[in-house]
């Protein structure tokens, strides 16, 4: 199902969507829509700049799901397309503990598969942007360079900017630790840096929304949903409207706002076009003990107490305190799909419909190598009857496990 709403002459197309196969014929249709604004030279630098904040696997609401990853890329390779680049950068916690969420999340794997390129922005070169507060991070040269940009952004809350989605998805085009300073003045430099780089298209992967403490640590939700506009802005404001979130109550659009980037006119015809889906919960207070972390007089006492908030034992606590919302461990999985019991199996087929390279039933399980199978281990998380076998230790996987894992299979 496709809606359009008209937002003062800026189309925002919404496409139902759930499975692989709505997934693909989704994205067909929105590279249809918009091909047009598509680069008239097939050998043209497009990047791609999804939300890859986290090692979070996308089922939990966190990240950009492969499935709509890999059918983006194969949509542009079909229509001839052969400068492609997956570009992202991840948060400041994994950025310093050179945690490769790239090959946790199997984009690296997917990215080999389709043969396209993929840029740990954190490592790539950058120019300086000057922003609020003294903020002059370096911004990847990567995505300064290209010739199309699209953003794939996601919906979720956040604890510092109550929704985060396509404005909130470019930070991540800031190099490194140079995202602590975009963090100065948070909702100004977001703004800023939507002025200064603005995407080409824009398609939201409102499949699996997260809610509550959100970005790191919300819960899942099922929206169902890719939204498709080429104005960060307005999408955003169009993206609080679908989940009931007031927009002036977004740090980052209230700013746009006092800016006047949202006249009343604006804001009426986003009222009047776009219904509410789904109220999101918003994310908690702030617990103070977490306001204090983030205050940029107080870094010099961050980086003292550092090896002490390193130890596994006190990286628990502050997360039970609410101080953090990620306790990151060092060791990657070694989890692989060795097999599928037949035997077990129900009718519900969610494997096939969560497998991003296509594979059927009968596949899963016994092709368990590239190009068939990237090992990205969503079969095993949806299925409802424990059919699917592994092989190997869960090690950073465990704890999402734990604390996803039946979420995720009730989707």
């Amino acid at each position: 199902m496709h809606s359009r709403y008209d937002i003062l002459g800026t189309p925002v197309d919404l496409h139902r969507a759930w499975t692989r196969d709505e997934i693909e014929a989704a994205i067909q249709a929105i590279l249809e829509s918009r091909a047009a604004s598509l680069p008239e030279r097939k050998d043209a630098r497009i990047v791609i700049k999804p939300n890859l904040n986290n090692d979070l696997v996308a089922l939990t609401g966190n990240c950009v799901d492969l499935r709509v990853l890999g059918a983006l890329i194969r949509g542009l390779q079909a229509r001839g397309y052969t400068d492609l680049t997956v570009a992202d950068g991840s948060n400041v916690g994994i950025d310093r503990r050179a945690i490769d969420s790239f090959a946790r999340l199997r984009v690296d794997a997917l990215c080999t598969l389709l043969g396209v390129r993929l840029v740990n922005i954190n490592l790539d070169q950058g120019r300086p942007l000057v922003l609020h507060a003294g903020a002059r991070p370096l911004v990847s040269s990567t995505v300064l360079d290209k010739d199309f940009l699209i953003s794939v952004p996601k919906i979720k809350t956040h604890a510092e900017m109550q929704l985060t989605c396509a404005m909130k998805n470019w930070v991540g085009i800031v190099v490194g630790q140079d995202k602590r300073q975009v963090h100065y003045d948070l909702g100004r430099n977001i703004l800023a840096l939507n002025e200064a780089v603005r995407p080409d298209l824009i398609i939201v992967d409102g499949l699996v929304g997260m809610e509550g403490n959100g970005p790191g640590d919300g819960d899942p939700f099922r929206l169902g949903v890719l939204l498709v506009c080429d104005d960060a802005l307005i999408n955003d404001l169009a993206v609080a409207r679908l989940v009931d979130m007031p927009w002036r109550e977004v740090p980052y659009l209230a700013h746009a706002g006092a800016a006047g980037r949202v006249p009343p006119a604006l804001e009426a015809a986003v009222a009047a076009s776009v219904p509410v889906l789904r109220a999101m919960r918003p994310p908690p207070p702030r617990s103070l003990q977490a306001k204090l972390s983030e205050k940029r007089w107080l870094i010099w006492l961050k980086l003292a107490v550092r090896p002490l908030v390193n130890r596994p034992g006190v990286a628990r606590l502050a997360y039970k305190l609410r101080i953090t919302q990620d306790v990151y461990d060092r060791s990657d999985d070694t989890l692989r799909v060795e097999a599928r019991h037949a035997e077990r199996c129900g009718e519900c087929h969610k494997c096939v419909d969560f497998c991003p390279t296509g594979l059927s039933r009968e596949q899963i399980g016994a092709e368990t190598e590239p190009p068939a199978c990237i090992q990205c281990l969503y079969c095993w998380f949806v299925c409802p009857h424990d059919a699917i076998r592994l092989r190997g230790e869960p090690h950073h996987l465990e704890r999402q496990v734990s604390r996803y894992g039946e979420a995720i299979r009730n989707l």
